[in-house]
């Protein structure tokens, strides 16, 4: 667990694996293979 994800969660009111699957799903939607990617990809799409 990383402290960017309890933190993520928390912030959230959710478990940690649950935000993890959030995440997963986002970067599945993006078509992303990590975080990174994730975020340059959200950013062409105009959802940043």
């Amino acid at each position: 667990m990383t402290r960017q994800d309890d933190a993520g969660a928390r912030e959230l009111g959710i478990s940690v694996r649950t935000y993890r699957g959030h995440i997963a799903q986002l970067l599945r939607r993006l078509g992303a293979t990590s975080r990174a990617q994730g975020v340059l990809a959200a950013r062409d799409r105009g959802w940043l």
